[in-house]
C-alpha cells in the first residue's frame, strides 16, 4: 500500500514479516544471542571489582558462544528447511545489537576507542536506513556481502583481543591497534560493496 504524495514509500504490513514459520530454533537463536551479550558486561564488571581473572575468563566463554551462535543459526536454518523472511530480517539486526553492546561494553572496561563505536554506529544507521528503503520501496532484502560477512569476522576477533587484553606487539603495533585498522579497512570495504548494490537497485531496479 502506497501513500498518496510519495510513490516511493511503501508501508510495511508486520504480517510480511511473520510469513511462514516464525517460532523456529534459529530465529530463537537469534535472540539468545541478543540476550546473552550483557553477560559479557556483567563478567567484566565483576572482575574489575574482584580483580578474579575467573570472571575475564567468562566473559571470554560467553562472547565465544554467542559469536558461534551467529553462524549456527543460518545453518540450522538451511539444514532444518526453516529460512523465513523474519529470520533473514531478524539475524543481520541481532548481530547490529550485539556488535553495540559489546562494543559499548569494551569502551568502560577496555579502553575501546569512542570513535570507533561512532564509526560502527554510523556505518549501521546509514546500512539500515537504506535496507528499510529497498524493503519497504521494492520488497527486496539484500543478503550480507563477502566484505560484510568479512567485517563481521574480523569485528569478533578484535573483540575477543580486547576482551582477553592481548598485550602482543608486532612491528611496534599492539593486537589491539592491528585489530581496529582492519575492523576500519572492511567496514569501508563493505560500506562500498553495499553502496554499489543499493545504488544498483535504486537507479536500475535491477537485483
Amino acid at each position: 500500500m502506497r501513500i498518496q504524495g510519495y510513490k516511493w514509500l511503501t508501508i510495511m504490513k508486520v504480517t510480511d514479516l511473520l510469513e511462514g514459520r516464525v517460532a523456529t530454533w534459529s530465529n530463537l537463536i537469534s535472540v539468545l544471542r541478543v540476550l546473552m551479550a550483557p553477560a559479557i558486561a556483567v563478567a567484566l564488571y565483576y572482575e574489575r571489582i574482584t580483580g578474579d581473572i575467573w570472571y575475564c575468563k567468562i566473559a571470554v566463554a560467553v562472547y565465544c558462544v554467542v559469536a558461534v551462535s551467529d553462524f549456527i543459526d543460518g545453518i540450522l536454518a538451511r539444514l532444518l528447511h526453516q529460512v523465513s523472511r523474519l529470520g533473514q530480517f531478524l539475524d543481520p539486526i541481532a548481530d547490529k545489537c550485539v556488535i553495540l553492546i559489546v562494543a559499548v561494553t569494551l569502551y568502560y572496561f577496555r579502553q575501546f576507542p569512542l570513535w570507533m563505536i561512532v564509526l560502527i554506529l554510523v556505518r549501521d544507521i546509514l546500512h539500515i536506513i537504506a535496507g528499510f528503503y529497498l524493503f519497504y520501496a521494492y520488497d527486496i532484502q539484500v543478503r550480507p556481502s563477502v566484505a560484510g560477512k568479512c567485517m563481521v569476522v574480523i569485528m569478533g576477533i578484535c573483540g575477543l583481543i580486547f576482551i582477553v587484553n592481548a598485550s602482543y606487539t608486532f612491528a611496534g603495533y599492539t593486537l589491539q591497534q592491528i585489530s581496529l585498522l582492519l575492523v576500519v579497512l572492511f567496514i569501508i570495504l563493505s560500506s562500498i560493496s553495499n553502496w554499489r548494490i543499493y545504488s544498483r537497485i535504486y537507479f536500475t531496479g535491477k537485483r
